[in-house]
């Protein structure tokens, strides 16, 4: 497996598995995503020029997941309920927009991704790292304990449905 930067030649591919990751969901009936709430076209489109989005290929060029390692201050991170953030000095580095091509469920991936991307965080000289996830989403919480964040407390998003679980690890 190889950990790179997405490029706009991936994003046909990138949508297909964000839209299969929203079906998902919504047959797991987590509202996580649904309604024109989750990663639009746009939105991929924007984390590749941003240089954001990360994939984690195969050995035949396949996507096997994706990440996207979002810089500078998530709005819906500065508030903070049943519980807190931990202090650091340093910025902080947002991991959003995980998901797995449905061909590689059920392999491990959704960990090695992270995996992957914490070692890149931590190259770029971050040392606190902040994901959420909706607390029907119990996979990626499985994930995100797996890879070593603590659950921190929880957050809101300004949409429908928009509470989320909050999670840090610090490196």
């Amino acid at each position: 497996m190889k950990f790179q930067q997405a490029t706009l030649q991936d994003l046909p591919q990138l949508a297909k598995i964000m839209s299969e990751a929203i079906h998902l969901l919504q047959i797991q009936g987590s509202p996580q995503w649904q309604d024109g709430y989750g990663p639009t076209t746009e939105k991929l489109t924007a984390d590749i020029k941003n240089k954001a989005t990360y994939v984690l290929r195969t050995d035949t060029n396949e996507i096997a997941g994706t990440i996207a390692l979002i810089t500078g201050i998530d709005p819906a991170y500065t508030e903070i309920s049943e519980g807190d953030w931990l202090k650091t000095d340093s910025e902080y580095l947002s991991f959003h927009r995980v998901a797995i091509n449905p061909k590689y469920r059920g392999q491990n991936i959704a960990t090695q991704l992270m995996e992957h991307a914490i070692l890149v965080a931590r190259d770029k000289g971050f040392h606190d790292i902040r994901i959420d996830t909706h607390e029907l989403n119990l996979a990626m919480q499985k994930v995100i304990a797996q890879t070593g964040f603590s659950y921190r407390g929880v957050v809101h998003f300004p949409i429908p449905n928009g509470k989320r679980l909050a999670y840090q690890r610090i490196i």
